[in-house]
């Protein structure tokens, strides 16, 4: 196939491809494998890993005794070593703050509650805006402008603050929605997400398929008298879906720096639960709950560095892979 030539020959959808594979496998299976080979969880607090007075974080690579507990002299206020034979562990990447948990299992497990966020949201998203796209685009008439002033009514709202707001009033009652198999506070999330980011995708969807309903095949379709869903089913959606999926793939980085955004505020994920927002949050503070300009953590710059650059990581390489599949698709179709 043609587009499968241009993805090998094009090198850097190749490499945004063969990133997002790993990317998925470090969040996904990294964490398990590396917690097993540590011989600690991500959410393991080793006192040792902090300083014993100021509470500041060891750095990267650090090889720190592999304990929970804390030990001092008879006075209870000075740190001793633990007895001998204790076991250490290798912080590869440093500890996270006060508690001393593990900064690189706890960057990969935010990472997968920040892509199960992104790619959720991405989801409802999309699901609403092709429906409501298409049937805009198919039906025209009082459907069309019906769900154009709703989309357009959507698009007014200052879309960060609407969440905000939003969250921080349902986030009691929907945090608790796991459906077995989610963090707590990432269903919230993806509703509230995918519930106001619909109406980009919805516009796109709504013109291709306007524009395709008054193509010769169609109109034959209707002529013979093919029902409407057999002509959405055979006709639409085959042309439609290229576009949504190319859309899918540059609205999860979208998605991914909103959550972060979100939860760098204060309203989104919380903690113990970690993601690459309230990792950052964690050394920065947030709007409800600021950090002093005088703590440690600041000065840590792994903390921010880490997180920070996991999150272009995942935006630059969802963004070529979509442009890359855009590529892809014109290409087949001009063939």
């Amino acid at each position: 196939m043609r587009a499968w030539r241009v993805v090998r020959s094009d090198r850097l959808l190749f490499a945004s491809a063969v990133s997002a594979l790993l990317l998925f496998a470090a969040i996904t299976v990294g964490p398990p494998i590396l917690s097993a080979a540590l011989g600690h969880a991500s959410d393991t607090p080793l006192p040792y890993a902090t300083d014993p007075i100021t509470r500041t974080p060891v750095g990267p690579l650090a090889h720190v005794y592999n304990t929970t507990r804390e030990y001092t002299d008879d006075s209870g206020f000075i740190r001793t070593p633990p007895p001998k034979g204790t076991p250490r562990t290798w912080l590869l990447a440093g500890a996270d703050g006060t508690l001393g948990r593990d900064e690189l299992l706890r960057l990969l497990e935010g990472g997968r509650t920040s892509l199960e966020v992104a790619i959720g949201g991405t989801v409802v998203a999309m699901l609403i805006g092709v429906l409501l796209g298409t049937l805009g685009g198919f039906r025209g008439g009082f459907v069309d402008a019906a769900i154009s002033r709703v989309t357009e009514f959507v698009m007014a709202f200052p879309l960060l603050l609407l969440v905000i707001a939003i969250g921080s009033q349902s986030s009691n009652r929907l945090d608790y929605i796991t459906l077995g198999f989610l963090p707590r506070g990432v269903f919230s999330l993806i509703l509230l997400i995918g519930a106001f980011t619909w109406f980009y995708p919805a516009r796109i969807i709504r013109t291709q398929v306007a524009e395709l309903r008054h193509r010769e095949f169609i109109e034959a379709a209707v002529m013979v008298g093919a029902k409407d869903s057999r002509i959405l089913r055979t006709h639409v959606l085959p042309h439609v879906l290229p576009t949504a999926l190319v859309y899918t793939t540059l609205l999860i980085p979208v998605n991914v720096l909103l959550e972060a955004g979100i939860t760098f505020l204060g309203v989104g994920i919380k903690l113990p639960t970690p993601s690459w927002g309230n990792l950052l949050s964690t050394v920065w503070g947030s709007v409800l709950n600021p950090v002093t300009t005088s703590s440690t953590l600041r000065f840590q710059v792994w903390l921010t560095i880490l997180p920070s650059l996991m999150i272009f990581i995942t935006v630059f390489t969802f963004n070529q892979l979509g442009e890359g599949l855009r590529e892809a698709f014109d290409a087949e179709t001009r063939s």
